[in-house]
C-alpha cells in the first residue's frame, strides 16, 4: 500500500521545476524552437506566485517564469499549467484565460505604470490516463459562427501530452526526465520500463549539498506505488549506484554494518541529520519521514544531541593553539 503524502504530484512538479537549470531544460525541450531561439535563457527567473483556482488545486499546479527576449524590451512570461486530472478537461482553456489575466494583473502590482502588457506563453503539461482530445485553441469553446469575430479573445497553448508516450520520449535535464518518468509510472501502465529508465538516470544525478534527490524521488514513488514496486526500484538504483543505501538505512543499521569507528559514525550521523532536515524543508510530515528513513522525531532529536556532544568532545580534546598556555584558576 502506498504511503500517504499530501499532493505528491504537486510537490514533485514544483520541487524539480523550481530549479532554474531543470526549468530551462524542460522549457527548451517543449517550446517551439523558433521562439526558444529568440529567448535569452540566462535571464530566466521563477515567480513564486500561483494563479490556480482554489477549487482546482488538488488537480492543477502552476509555475510562472520570466525571461528576456533578445529583440524586445519587455520580458516574456512562460506559464506552465500542470494538469494531473485523470482525463482531459474541455474547460481548462477557460481557466487558462483567467489565469493569464491574473498574471497580467500581477504585473501591475510590480509596476503600476505600464505601456504594454508582457506576452504570456501558456504551456499545458498533461499527465492524465487518457489522451488529450480537445483543441488547444480558446475560440473553439465558442459557437462555430462566432469564432472569426475580431472582438473574441484568440490564443492557443502549447500542449505537452504524456498520456500515450513511451518512456524514451521524455525530454529535458536529468531530474526533469526522472520526474516525468515517475509520473508516467504513476498514471499509466506498464510502469516497469519507465521505472528502469528513471533509476538509470537518477544514478547519474550529481550528489551535491541541498536536496537529497535519491530520497526525494523514492518518497514520491512510495506515495504512488505499492511497496514491492518501490523495493524493486531501489534495487535497480543500487545496481547503478550504492548512494541510495546511505540515504535509506537507519543510523543504527549503518553503524552495525560499518563498525563503530568514531570518525565514520559522526559522519553517518551528520548525513542522517541532513537528510531529515532536507525532508522537513519539503514540508513532509514525520510519518512519511519515518517510513522513508527509519528515523522518527524523537530519534532525530537524539541524533542531533549525540552529534552535538561528539563535536563538543572533539573540540575539548584538541591541543591548545601554539602560543597559548593553560592558566591556573584564580583563587
Amino acid at each position: 500500500m502506498p504511503i500517504s503524502v499530501q499532493r505528491p504530484h504537486d510537490k514533485l512538479f514544483k520541487t524539480i521545476l523550481s530549479d532554474p537549470n531543470e526549468a530551462e531544460s524542460f522549457l527548451r525541450a517543449y517550446l517551439p524552437e523558433t521562439l526558444s531561439a529568440q529567448l535569452d535563457w540566462t535571464t530566466l527567473q521563477l515567480n513564486e506566485t500561483s494563479f490556480v483556482d482554489e477549487a482546482m488545486q488538488a488537480s492543477e499546479s502552476d509555475l510562472l517564469y520570466q525571461v528576456q527576449h533578445k529583440a524586445m524590451a519587455e520580458p516574456v512570461l512562460l506559464y506552465i499549467l500542470f494538469e494531473h486530472q485523470s482525463s482531459p478537461d474541455k474547460w481548462m482553456r477557460f481557466r487558462l484565460l483567467k489565469y493569464m489575466c491574473r498574471i497580467w494583473d500581477e504585473t501591475f502590482r510590480g509596476s503600476a505604470v505600464q505601456e504594454v502588457l508582457p506576452p504570456v506563453l501558456p504551456l499545458v503539461f498533461y499527465q492524465g490516463q487518457t489522451s488529450w482530445n480537445y483543441s488547444t485553441q480558446f475560440v473553439d469553446l465558442l459557437p462555430e459562427m462566432a469564432r472569426d469575430w475580431s472582438f473574441i479573445p484568440q490564443f492557443t497553448h502549447v500542449l505537452v501530452d504524456q498520456s500515450e508516450i513511451g518512456p524514451e520520449a521524455v525530454r529535458g535535464g536529468l531530474k526533469a526526465k526522472v520526474m516525468q518518468l515517475l509520473m508516467l509510472a504513476a498514471f499509466h501502465e506498464p510502469i516497469q520500463e519507465a521505472l528502469t529508465l528513471a533509476a538509470e538516470l537518477l544514478a547519474q544525478v550529481p550528489r551535491t549539498g541541498g536536496i537529497e534527490y535519491d530520497l526525494f524521488f523514492v518518497v514520491y514513488l512510495a506515495a504512488t506505488q505499492e511497496r514491492d514496486t518501490v523495493k524493486e526500484f531501489v534495487a535497480t538504483l543500487e545496481h547503478h549506484t550504492m548512494s541510495i543505501r546511505d540515504a535509506m538505512l537507519t543510523a543504527a543499521e549503518e553503524w552495525k554494518l560499518e563498525g563503530i569507528v568514531e570518525g565514520r559514525v559522526e559522519g553517518r550521523m551528520e548525513a542522517k541529520i541532513e537528510v531529515v532536515e532536507n525532508m522537513l524543508k519539503l514540508n513532509m510530515d514525520w510519518r512519511v519521514i519515518e517510513q522513508a528513513t527509519g528515523i522518527n522525531q524523537s530519534r532525530f532529536h537524539e541524533l542531533k544531541r549525540l552529534f552535538a556532544l561528539a563535536n563538543l568532545d572533539q573540540k575539548q580534546s584538541l591541543p591548545p593553539k601554539p602560543g597559548v598556555t593553560d592558566q591556573a584558576p584564580m583563587n
